[in-house]
């Protein structure tokens, strides 16, 4: 899979910010309450590496951590649906082929993002679940819970599945005296770790608000999450060469800055009638082997059955939890395409004769076509990564004693900072320091990307008194405005 690393990182949202916590930041600013330890197990990582003389990008040192699990996490569900659940080596194979060429897993796999990491250690939670019943005493459980609260800690999220969803099978097996020991174990770590870190940050209201912090405010319409969920699975960033797809984007989703997307989907270039015709492939041939599924009756012994519904549980709360909190957001509904496309391969794949099972491997190969051409070929090189191209004059001529500002979006604001040394504001979420910023413009050098002169409609939509009162700075103060780089990209310097 090496052949697809991204070389264009246009659409990494959050991947830049973390590396230059794990780069630049201190430990101690890096223990986020959504993601406690991730940071901190990174830049531990990277420093160690540094005092090796091993000096590396911290960015690209944590898309191979990336990398290499998600190795790891296919060869882990493998294992768990051939070896532990028996639904048969066929379907294990195809269910692990599928998580590996769906569009968000293969693309966040070359990312420096907690996802890949999470995926892993649930799935080996789970596998430690399955073989409870085998256990005896209390050590099974409390070192499956040690397990569970270092992933929570990760990703705060993961709680779902790990202290939710997959504890039930304690309740399967009848073992309640070892659920309280698993329940006690994994609120003392997690608890006591917040505690720890808590009373060494001097600025935090309380400790409650530290503990229960870190989630997003809900954003967009739950119905979304459909497409959402689709999206993650099959590469769409194709469509975004076409005008009807990205007016229904830009309607359904106002709030989202797809100027990046666009200017990616440049590549295609006439092809995309290939891609259409296999986005028709796929639906007619799943929807044969569904009748076809559903012809035959689904087979599962007692302890599969157990299995499969805590995967069922696990997808349900996670689903219902991310259709309130994030339903427009791919990256939080990547934590449940693993259950989805495990529950897709027991109840339609494991149910088909052999001699059907070319309609499976076919599906599976146009999901790759679609995937690959359509999708991570299309990050193949930095010459269309937007983000990079804009930003390539202030690279090479700014310097610490600078300021940029810039509306974002927030990926554009996350790269800048990690590419350049001068300060960046991000002016949606600082305005009030823009504001000081243009009021003493005469200062200092100050930088201004296009979107400052001409903000994108996601950005009006957004932020609309915050750009009426930037303009009306730019106008009570009489601040001109000189171009020092021009072309595709334009970038202003003020006077």
């Amino acid at each position: 899979m090496l052949v697809f690393f991204p070389n264009n990182r246009t659409e990494v949202d959050d991947g830049f910010w973390y590396a230059e916590g794990v780069r630049d930041g201190a430990y101690l600013d890096l223990f986020n309450p959504r993601f406690f330890l991730f940071l901190p197990v990174m830049k531990l990582f990277y420093d160690t590496l540094l005092l090796m003389h091993i000096h590396v990008d911290a960015y690209l040192m944590m898309c191979t951590v990336s990398m290499i699990f998600s190795g790891l996490t296919i060869v882990l569900l493998y294992d768990i649906l051939a070896a532990q659940l028996d639904i048969g080596k066929k379907t294990a194979l195809v269910a692990s082929i599928a998580v590996l060429i769906s569009y968000e897993y293969w693309r966040y796999s070359y990312e420096a993002e907690v996802y890949i990491i999470s995926i892993f250690l649930i799935l080996l939670a789970f596998r430690w679940f399955m073989i409870t019943k085998k256990q005896e005493g209390y050590l099974h459980a409390i070192m499956l819970a040690m397990l569970c609260a270092f992933t929570t800690l990760l990703y705060k999220p993961n709680f779902i599945p790990l202290f939710v969803a997959f504890p039930l099978i304690f309740l399967y097996f009848g073992k309640i005296k070892e659920l309280v020991a698993f329940y006690i174990t994994g609120a003392v770590i997690i608890i006591g770790s917040f505690a720890v870190v808590y009373s060494y940050l001097p600025d935090e209201p309380s400790f409650l608000s530290y503990l229960f912090g870190g989630t997003n405010s809900p954003t967009g319409k739950p119905y979304m999450s459909i497409f959402v969920i689709a999206s993650n699975i099959i590469s769409v960033l194709w469509l975004f060469s076409t005008d009807s797809a990205v007016s229904f984007i830009v309607k359904e989703f106002p709030h989202k800055v797809i100027q990046e997307e666009i200017y990616l989907a440049r590549q295609i270039d006439g092809y995309e009638f290939i891609l259409w015709i296999c986005l028709g492939l796929m639906l007619l041939i799943l929807s044969v082997m569904i009748v076809r599924a559903l012809i035959r009756k689904l087979t599962l012994s007692p302890y599969q059955k157990k299995a499969v519904g805590t995967v069922v549980i696990w997808l349900i709360i996670y689903g219902s939890f991310l259709m309130i909190m994030d339903p427009s957001s791919n990256e939080p509904w990547l934590m449940v395409q693993v259950p989805i496309l495990i529950l897709i391969s027991v109840l339609f794949v494991k149910p088909l004769k052999a001699t059907r099972l070319w309609l499976v491997y076919s599906l599976l190969f146009i999901l790759f076509i679609n995937n690959s051409v359509g999708g991570m070929w299309l990050l193949r090189s930095s010459s269309y990564d937007y983000n990079k191209l804009k930003i390539a004059w202030l690279i090479e001529n700014t310097g610490s004693d600078d300021i940029i500002l810039s509306y974002g979006p927030i990926s554009f604001i996350r790269y800048l900072r990690y590419k350049t040394k001068a300060t960046v504001i991000d002016i949606e979420e600082d305005s009030e320091v823009a504001m000081e910023v243009l009021g003493n413009y005469k200062s200092a050098d100050i930088y201004l990307t296009e979107d400052v002169l001409y903000p994108p409609k996601a950005i009006l939509y957004r932020s609309p008194k915050i750009v009426d009162n930037i303009n009306g700075r730019f106008k009570e103060l009489e601040i001109k405005t000189v171009v020092v780089s021009s072309g595709e990209f334009v970038t202003y310097r003020l006077e």
